[in-house]
This record gives C-alpha cells, sequence and structure tokens, in this order.
C-alpha cells in the first residue's frame, strides 16, 4: 500500500485538539484556584478550649445540686447567665427565683443530706455565627443520692454563648434543654 506523507501544520492541530486544549488548561487552572483557595477561618485552640471549659463549668454549676456547693454554684450562675437566660430558667423551674427560695432548697438539700455527681461525657463546639455567638453542646450524665431518693439522668443541653459588652468575659445568651424524654414518660 501506497503511504502518503501528510504535512501537519498549527492549524490544522488547533482545528483538530483545541477544544481538548482548552479542556485540559482549564481543568488546570481550576485545580490550581481550588488548592490555593483561602480556608475557612476557624476558631483558635485556645478560645474553643476556653468556650469548652465554660461550658463544662456552666453544666456542673446548672446540675450540682449537692447541699455544701449549691448555693456557690447559684451564686456563680449569676456571673454566667444573661439575665433573659437566668429569668427563663427561674420561670421553668430550673433556678430558685428568689433568695428565700435558694435558702429553702439549701435547707431541704441538707436534711435529706443530698449529694450530685456531674460527669460531662461530650462537649460540642461550633462555629461562631453572624453575631459571634458560639454554639456549644454538653450531654453527660447525672447522678444524684440522697436520703431520699437515688438515681442518675442523662442530659444534653445546648448554650449558645456570647461575650459581655463590658468586659468581654463569656455569657450564657441562651440555653436549651435537648434531653429525650425516659421511656417511661415520666421526665425523669
Amino acid at each position: 500500500m501506497y503511504w502518503r506523507v501528510q504535512k501537519v501544520g498549527p492549524e490544522q492541530l488547533v482545528k483538530q485538539y483545541g477544544v481538548h486544549l482548552l479542556l485540559g488548561v482549564s481543568v488546570i487552572l481550576n485545580l490550581g484556584l481550588w488548592l490555593s483557595r483561602p480556608s475557612k477561618p476557624a476558631m483558635p485552640n485556645e478560645v474553643k478550649q476556653d468556650v469548652e471549659k465554660f461550658a463544662r463549668l456552666v453544666t456542673i454549676n446548672l446540675l450540682d445540686t449537692s447541699y455544701i456547693t449549691c448555693q456557690a454554684n447559684m451564686n456563680n450562675l449569676r456571673d454566667e447567665l444573661a439575665p433573659s437566660v437566668a429569668q427563663n430558667l427561674a420561670q421553668a423551674g430550673v433556678l430558685p427565683r428568689t433568695p428565700d427560695d435558694l435558702k429553702a432548697l439549701v435547707m431541704d438539700m441538707s436534711d435529706r443530706k443530698q449529694i450530685c455527681a456531674v460527669r460531662i461525657d461530650d462537649v460540642k463546639t461550633g462555629e461562631p455565627d453572624a453575631n459571634g455567638c458560639i454554639p456549644v453542646q454538653v450531654s453527660g450524665v447525672c447522678a444524684i443520692h440522697s436520703a431520699a431518693e437515688t438515681g442518675e439522668r442523662n442530659f444534653v443541653f445546648r448554650y449558645l454563648l456570647g461575650s459581655k459588652k463590658d468586659n468581654g468575659a463569656l455569657v450564657v445568651a441562651n440555653w436549651a434543654d435537648l434531653t429525650p424524654a425516659a421511656p417511661g414518660g415520666d421526665g425523669q
């Protein structure tokens, strides 16, 4: 068979393979842009550790119902909770409404010799929202022992942490109890 030698010029190569060449350049360019994109701004580790530590402290202060430490914990919550959150928790019955209620609660716990242990199993910290508030979810177990009762219950709380305007200290701006209902339906 007779082979004929063809002269291939650049114009013919561009006509035949131009689309492939543009596609290859586009893929390489997009890959380079994807690799050099700025990373998502992440919360520094020090801030994350401070937030987790604060969330653990607030959780312990909320749940620790030992007659020895209850009054101190409730006093600490005044600085850790925003006024609206403290008011909502008092209305829900989580916190005592008045100082007299607190004294009565402590006396009742003292009579029953109630002690409490709080074990925090998990603290999940999210990224700050548009307002700078940081969502935190805390879960664990709270065990209570007294002359009248002994038991434990799981808990899951979600906090929205902000900072105080005057000194920048962390404060709970929102609180939600996400604890699943007990199978018996009694809420304990």
